[in-house]
């Protein structure tokens, strides 16, 4: 019988679902986000997975931001090259970028999945506006920012590798 583990208190025990939930992500996309495979690989029954994720889009939701807090918490120093920060990021969303289909796709039917979508395009629109304002005239902004994202999701829809990526990426950064 799965184990209940009272000792744990409640974060602990939806740090460690969330944990299993994001590397799951990273491996195997969002048909790797089982909650009967979570369950059995913590050792735990399906239901304790519900009762802190009512639904398999909740938990996804809540993975993704987990992911992205990650990239937040060891994001370069603003005395880092502008150049390096972009590619840095570029290369660190690389988990989000390939899981976006998935959000896209579940964003349509929750509104936890489709509420982190708009807070990760907002998040994406922010950066780019803070790292182009002082280097692309402000009638020009939208389009850099635009052209800067449809290069990105297409270097990663195109599946290129890291060097690939940043060296096609490098002619958008040199403005």
């Amino acid at each position: 019988m799965p184990r209940t583990r009272p000792e744990l208190k409640r974060e602990d025990k939806m740090a460690e679902i969330l944990e299993v939930a994001e590397r799951r992500l990273r491996e195997s996309g969002f048909e790797g986000l089982s909650m009967i495979g979570i369950a059995r690989e913590l050792g735990i029954a399906q239901n304790a997975i519900y009762w802190y994720f009512p639904s398999r889009a909740e938990l996804f939701a809540a993975a993704l931001r987990g992911i992205l807090e990650g990239i937040a918490a060891r994001k370069p120093r603003h005395s880092t090259n502008i150049v390096e920060r972009v590619l840095w990021f570029t290369d660190q969303f690389a988990p989000l970028y390939n899981l976006r289909p998935a959000m896209h796709e579940q964003a349509r039917e929750s509104a936890p999945v489709a509420k982190f979508v708009r807070e990760l395009d907002d998040l994406f629109e922010r950066m780019l506006t803070n790292l182009f304002r002082e280097r692309v005239p402000k009638d020009e902004l939208p389009f850099a920012i635009d052209s800067f994202r449809a290069a990105v999701i297409g270097a990663y829809a195109q599946g290129l590798s890291r060097p690939r990526r940043r060296k096609e990426l490098a002619p958008a950064r040199s403005g």
